[in-house]
């Protein structure tokens, strides 16, 4: 189930972090609760396997947050090209599971709830260029977004183009 991300939840997520084999490369040299906490999310969830929602278990095993795009060259050829408003840009990052049998379809849930989110509002859902190493590509096809290419952005940016 996924649900609203507490405190509580941090512990186990920096321990799935540590789980992950781009971990180090991704946050590059931050701590894992830094980055966790590092932007002023508009959500921050987590999937929780447990059947219940009163507290924190152990069982967090997926996050994600969407958030407004931070100052970023990109941000510029993305409003540029899409001519849309920095305002309508949402961005889906900080987007990881667990590695099991079932990660793909966490993750898969995880992004399709995110795009949801941030299309109900009129918004543009683009990918983290920095979190890509996370999540495999071959599910953000699946799910609509396609490669931007900005003048300075490597890898591409990904925005959702259904």
């Amino acid at each position: 189930m996924i649900r609203g991300r507490r405190d509580e939840d941090l512990d186990r997520l920096c321990d799935v972090l540590g789980e992950l084999d781009d971990h180090a490369g991704v946050l590059a040299g931050r701590q894992p609760r830094d980055w966790l906490q590092e932007v002023d999310a508009e959500r921050s969830w987590v999937f929780d396997q447990a059947p219940v929602s009163v507290a924190p278990t152990r069982n967090v095993v997926g996050h994600v947050q969407i958030y407004r795009p931070l100052d970023a060259r990109w941000v510029l050829d993305v409003v540029a090209q899409t001519h849309r408003k920095a305002d309508d840009l949402l961005v889906i990052g900080r987007l990881f599971v667990k590695p099991s049998r079932h990660d793909y379809g966490i993750a898969r849930y995880l992004l399709r709830q995110s795009v949801k989110y941030v299309e109900t509002r009129g918004g543009l859902p683009v990918l983290d260029p920095d979190d890509l190493a996370f999540v495999p590509h071959s599910l953000c096809a699946e799910l609509g977004f396609r490669d931007f290419r900005t003048g300075d952005c490597i890898p591409s940016v990904l925005i959702r183009a259904e």
